[in-house]
């Protein structure tokens, strides 16, 4: 267990954490407590322990380049995200790809 010292002069408490149930959700507006360490701790967990380079933000996607070509572009999974809502799957750019066409259209 790593220990943190609370600096009880200047009244800083630490950051509130989110309950284990929220670690690794693939929108950060559904998170208790959304503040910077809250979000890169789930961009983490996301990124390290289950692979996934993307994330959303509400309606933005954020993304983590894996720096690494990933087999997530192809013919398939455009035809899995074609005619799916933007919440339906997992967090993709052909998502987002989807849901603007779908607006605009």
């Amino acid at each position: 267990i790593q220990e943190y010292p609370i600096d009880v002069q200047n009244n800083q408490l630490p950051f509130l954490r989110n309950p284990d149930i929220l670690v690794g959700e693939n929108d950060l507006t559904a998170l208790s407590y959304l503040h910077e360490p809250a979000v890169l701790h789930n961009l983490k967990v996301r990124f390290l322990e289950s692979n996934h380079i993307y994330t959303y933000c509400g309606i933005v996607l954020v993304a983590i380049n894996p720096y690494d070509q990933l087999p997530i572009y192809g013919q398939d999974v455009i035809y899995a995200y074609s005619g799916q809502n933007m919440g339906d799957m997992d967090p993709h750019i052909f998502a987002v790809a989807e849901e603007a066409y779908k607006q605009m259209a």
